[in-house]
């Protein structure tokens, strides 16, 4: 049972996840043609190929490579790897996206329908206007819990889809839950690693702007590497 998971043997390396892309000999290489795909990413053609190689970067870390960046040889599989983790994204993002705009969907339809009568009711547009307010805090406020939950629960859904090679497992909640509980310290760690590591990514731009997309690839496989390592230290619980 997923709640019979056992604690991590260990504690992740933090400062690793930053500096082991540059022991690969080949890592300018490969960072930079991962850059190409984050460009390509902008109109989503690039993103599987980005994901499909995040996914096999963290499987290999799994496996205790002392490499882990795989090869760019094999493009059809790592856009075969990357859909499957694209797809699981994409759901939960549009979920998310749903969740936020529903009060605003309703409250628009509300202030619609208090707008036909404002000509008729004194005071209606002072009504129409806070109510339309009332509407947009809704939806802000929403879209910040619900995208704060699913940049917490997200990685852990998409390690179990990676890890079991398998779209339904991005969705069984209680199993990427349980993962999460049973790696907290570490999964923490991983998450912090993203943030700092995507932070740094944004000083990319003042390279000419294209810079930011190899950095942002970077600032993938830190986290790729990071969640590796959890999965390395508690390989039951995924």
């Amino acid at each position: 049972m997923a709640s019979a998971n056992p604690a991590p043997s260990g504690s992740v390396d933090f400062a690793r996840c930053f500096t082991f892309v540059t022991e690969d000999p080949e890592w300018i290489v490969k960072v930079l043609i991962g850059g190409l795909f984050a460009l390509l990413s902008v109109v989503l053609v690039g993103l599987p190929f980005v994901l499909g190689y995040v996914a096999r970067t963290l499987k290999r870390v799994v496996a205790g490579e002392a490499r882990p960046l795989p090869a760019w040889d094999d493009l059809g599989g790592i856009f075969g790897d990357g859909l499957r983790v694209f797809g699981v994204q994409i759901v939960y993002s549009l979920g998310v996206a749903a969740v936020a705009l529903a009060p605003l969907c309703l409250v628009g339809a509300g202030a619609i329908a208090l707008g036909t009568s404002a000509e008729r009711v004194s005071g209606a547009e002072d009504v129409v206007g806070a109510v339309g307010g009332l509407g947009l805090l809704a939806f802000w406020g929403l879209a910040m819990l619900a995208g704060l939950a699913l940049a917490i629960y997200l990685p852990a859904a998409l390690v179990r889809t990676v890890m079991r090679e398998s779209f339904g497992e991005g969705f069984n909640f209680g199993a990427n839950v349980a993962f999460i509980k049973a790696n907290v310290g570490n999964y923490a760690l991983c998450v912090v690693a993203y943030i700092v590591a995507a932070f740094v990514a944004q000083f990319g731009i003042i390279l000419c702007f294209f810079g930011f997309f190899p950095a942002s690839f970077w600032s993938y496989l830190v986290a790729a590497h990071g969640l590796g390592q959890t999965v390395r230290l508690n390989p039951t619980s995924a």
